[in-house]
């Protein structure tokens, strides 16, 4: 289970590259275990969690309510429906990949900024196309982490599988 989860580092520059106001509604399509909605509702006035998984939603509900988040909202709806219907929304994490061209369309008609997720670079090269179609494509990063651990009384690194993070930028 280890690569089926965002990794804290990867959490904390898709945030900073956000650059979150406690006054700003987050949307974090395909929000899985919850741990980028997690963070996101510390820097975030109000976070909608969303995954069209129903045990992910289950389990995640469960968790914001025995953490008594009060800024958290879980949905269970596919990513696309739910910007369709949404009112508001400032930034957008993508962290599922499904359907993101369509997405990308409905987010730059309702947000200022997102950022896509991507262990695929064939995906990542599709996202950064879309968003230069639209006119919001504002930088493509490759992270690369390793983490050390014990080896015959020293220290060795096991890499984890290297992110893609793509971000976009609606400008006035």
């Amino acid at each position: 289970m280890e690569g089926c989860y965002t990794k804290d580092e990867i959490i904390s520059i898709v945030l900073d590259k956000l650059n979150p106001s406690k006054d700003e509604i987050f949307v974090d399509i395909g929000c899985g275990t919850g741990r980028v909605s997690l963070k996101a509702s510390k820097v975030f006035k109000k976070v909608f969690a969303v995954d069209v998984d129903d045990k992910a939603v289950k389990n995640f509900k469960a968790r914001v309510e025995d953490l008594c988040i009060g800024n958290i909202e879980v949905v269970h709806s596919h990513g696309k429906k739910f910007l369709a219907t949404a009112e508001k929304i400032d930034k957008i994490f993508f962290g599922g990949t499904k359907d993101i061209e369509d997405m990308l369309d409905i987010a730059v008609k309702k947000s200022k900024m997102f950022a896509v997720n991507l262990a695929r670079m064939d995906t990542a090269v599709r996202v950064t196309a879309k968003m230069k179609d639209l006119g919001v494509f504002k930088e493509i990063l490759l992270i690369n982490i390793s983490k050390g651990y014990d080896l015959a009384g020293g220290v060795a690194f096991k890499p984890y599988n290297p992110i893609f993070i793509v971000t976009g930028e609606v400008r006035s």
